[in-house]
């Protein structure tokens, strides 16, 4: 039974495994097969670093049947990611800062190329958020004939970055299309932002779905804990306050993120999710004592505590304050925070985790944010209390 990561593992440790793999040093690891840390441009495999690095802090290699490389708490991937190094899936390609991967950077998109893909992209969001079937790559293949020479992966990425015009406006975005920010600021968000004038109604007989509204808790028997946890994004992106809607007349109908900490039935579905996932977690390391202890806090005590789940560490038995945030959508889509939770995080920073848990409708899985949330996210003032 696979165990997690000993306490104590310092970053200096890690960069001696880093020079240990440089020099060619033999360990028992096989190459990786899902992730990748990556230091100074190079690539190297996550649980060997792991297993390494122990042997400069206790003079023994820590063996690969000893731990698990995934992104739940304790776990390589989630430590690495505590000690400030980056890691990505194996020969995930970056894109250029022009919005394009550089094999397939050209000429920009126009106007008329860039309302065709945004028309495109509306047809499969809809079909998405109403929970019926549709075919990415046929959609691709019926949008290239009509574009200036457009590869396959110059409009998935096209795609991608309408998916970040989107959470930007704090708006549901296609699930398999990943927001890529490089982007032709000038020209996508205005036509974005001009189909959906045009078509004022278009998350009306949607916002009240299944996927937007989720109303039933998911079973998690048959999955592994592993497969539930995922690595949190490089870069949590939030609505911008920039514009000036007062000026513009351009208001938002629906804000689907305020929709989901307002959704109370969600937020209980959600954190009842995560109490299991946690004693689940806990059983898996053998520590059945711990899992009888996780308590439901927001039930037990009441909202306004700062966190919801009472839980703990397999190893050391410290406690673990976890607050959930729940949505039936995507990993990228913003999410709120009190002023409390915000507190709490601050306090009690080594005992606080928020599980992210999104795609709660279809199959949900948790990011985790560690720490002070002030630190880790990007938070903006949306809302005051005022008095006179």
């Amino acid at each position: 039974m696979p165990y997690s990561i000993p306490k104590g593992l310092p970053r200096e440790h890690v960069l001696g495994s880093l020079a240990d793999l440089d020099a060619g040093t033999d360990h028992p690891f096989g190459a990786p097969t899902g992730y990748e840390l990556i230091h100074e441009g190079k690539c190297y495999p996550p649980k060997a670093v792991v297993g390494l690095a122990f042997r400069h802090l206790r003079g023994t290699v820590h063996m690969p049947e000893d731990f698990s490389g995934g992104e739940a708490p304790g776990q390589a991937n989630y430590v690495f990611r505590e000690l400030g190094f980056t890691i990505e899936k194996k020969g995930m390609s970056v894109p250029s800062e022009h919005g394009e991967k550089p094999a397939e950077r050209g000429q920009p998109w126009s106007s008329g190329e860039v309302d065709l893909i945004v028309a495109d992209y509306f047809l499969m969001l809809r079909a998405e958020l109403a929970g019926e079937p549709y075919s990415k790559a046929e959609h691709n293949r019926s949008l290239q004939p009509l574009l200036d020479g457009r590869s396959k992966s110059s409009v998935e990425f096209k795609h991608q970055n309408i998916s970040a015009v989107l959470v930007g406006l704090g708006m549901p975005y296609i699930d398999g299309y990943k927001p890529a920010r490089n982007y032709q600021r000038a020209v996508l968000p205005q036509a974005v932002e001009d189909y959906l004038i045009r078509h004022l109604d278009f998350f009306d007989s949607l916002a009240d779905g299944a996927i937007l509204r989720p109303v039933v808790a998911p079973r998690i028997v048959e999955r592994s804990v592993e497969d539930i946890f995922e690595e949190r994004p490089d870069r949590i992106i939030v609505p911008s306050s920039d514009g000036k809607p007062w000026l513009s007349r351009k208001g938002k109908k629906i804000d689907f993120a305020r929709r989901d900490a307002m959704n109370r039935q969600l937020g209980q579905l959600g954190e009842e999710f995560a109490l299991e996932v946690e004693k689940k977690r806990l059983l898996v390391f053998g520590r059945d004592d711990l899992a009888a202890k996780v308590e439901w806090v927001a039930v037990t005590c009441g909202d306004g505590v700062g966190f919801d789940v009472l839980s703990f560490d397999e190893g050391n038995e410290t406690e673990r304050f976890i607050e959930v945030k729940t949505t039936g959508l995507g990993k990228h889509f913003p999410f709120y925070v009190t002023a409390n939770e915000v507190r709490c995080s601050e306090d009690c920073p080594e005992k606080f985790r928020l599980y992210r848990v999104f795609d709660f409708s279809r199959e949900p899985r948790v990011f985790v944010v560690g720490g002070s949330l002030s630190r880790e996210c990007q938070l903006e003032a949306v809302e005051y209390r005022a008095s006179v």
